[in-house]
């Protein structure tokens, strides 16, 4: 698995790849990862490859490769059957060298709408039109190179279509959710205590903190319910370059004291936040998938969530969540919570349909596939 970004950033990529690793894994695959290097090297529990890079400086924390320095020769040690890029940019073009030179299927998973990121951590100062179209000129000579595309949703694969993206197969696999690590039984009622949460009405956001997360969308809600609803808290879960601008946004809204920013919160305690707050709000428009959305429905939690691009493929108005406009976000929250018991069961229940192991499953399909359309080429 080639990734663009790697620990110690977090972001949905990482989460995903972790996650289907681990999936792998269960079922007896070997998995190994190639990463840019850092320092100092993050302690991983797999084998990783690391090759020479440098910073994105428009994007703190994610960097670039430089040199792909002795990745054939050690992808033709490990004797790999299946080269997987979780990255669009320099990742994916050495993972597609990489394939071609050691003879095996490239598959590469679409986890982010870079035609809508770009505007905000392009290098160079550029019409915002023209970049959108300079990445889709870059994103259909890319596409059309991998023996399998995969994408989290029907949604992106209709889009990417739309946008006259040619692949020689796509396939929707989402990004399975551990539904024994999420779940309701991870409640705690001393798990929002540690946040000085204890007894208030609680929305939670997880995900890292950039301005294509629409966060402020959030906050305003926060700031337009807070007259009738003086319990309601909001608490963020995850850092990043946009942190202190929310801050900011929380501080001039007049809400600095309902919203708490918690950055990370350690892996053995993020299931019983998500089981013991009353709500998962997501308002970004930007999510291929939203992992998150599947990780709160398995904890029992409703989502509520922007009506844009994957979100409604997973929440269903009214049954577990409901969808918002940009514009109501706050009337969604106040139907939400106003059900949110009567919601978990539904919850659960959807989030079961995209558990790790039938996710799992389905990728090992796209793999054999993707085998079969490299072979059938060399014949």
């Amino acid at each position: 698995m080639f990734a663009d970004s790697f620990y110690p950033t977090v972001d949905g990529a990482i989460v995903s790849m972790e996650t289907v690793a681990s999936g792998l894994e269960s079922r007896g695959h070997e998995v190994i990862v190639v990463a840019p290097d850092v320092s100092p090297r993050p302690a991983y529990r797999r084998k990783v490859h690391y090759l020479p890079s440098t910073e994105f400086k428009s994007y703190p924390g994610y960097r670039i490769v430089v040199s792909p320095s002795d990745m054939i020769e050690f992808l033709r040690g490990e004797k790999v059957d299946v080269i997987h890029s979780h990255g669009l940019a320099s990742m994916a073009i050495l993972s597609l060298t990489a394939a071609r030179a050691v003879k095996v299927p490239h598959v590469l998973t679409f986890h982010t709408m870079a035609n809508e990121a770009v505007k905000y951590y392009s290098p160079i100062p550029v019409r915002e039109e023209l970049l959108v179209e300079l990445v889709w000129t870059y994103l259909r000579n890319l596409l059309k190179r991998p023996e399998v595309v995969i994408v989290p949703s029907e949604p992106v694969k209709q889009e990417l279509e739309q946008n006259r993206v040619r692949m020689k197969s796509c396939e929707v696999v989402p990004t399975g959710v551990d539904c024994n690590r999420f779940s309701p039984e991870k409640y705690d009622k001393n798990a929002l205590a540690a946040f000085g949460l204890a007894g208030k009405t609680v929305l939670l956001h997880v995900g890292r903190l950039s301005l294509e997360k629409r966060l402020d969308i959030v906050l305003e809600a926060i700031a337009k319910l807070e007259p009738k609803h003086p319990d309601l808290r909001l608490l963020v879960v995850g850092k990043g370059p946009a942190q202190d601008s929310y801050k900011r946004l929380a501080e001039s809204l007049g809400i600095a004291d309902k919203v708490y920013f918690a950055g990370f919160v350690p892996d053995e305690d993020l299931p019983k936040v998500y089981a013991s707050c009353d709500a998962l709000v997501i308002s970004s428009t930007f999510e291929t998938q939203g992992l998150v959305v599947l990780e709160a429905l398995a904890s029992g939690t409703p989502v509520v969530g922007a009506r844009y691009r994957a979100i409604p493929e997973f929440v269903r108005e009214g049954k577990n969540g409901c969808l918002f406009d940009l514009d109501s976000c706050a009337d969604a929250i106040t139907r939400c919570l106003s059900r949110a018991d009567s919601m978990m069961m539904s919850a659960l229940s959807s989030a079961r349909e995209f558990s790790v192991d039938t996710c799992t499953a389905k990728l090992e399909k796209t793999y054999e596939h993707a085998k079969e359309i490299l072979d059938k080429r060399r014949s």
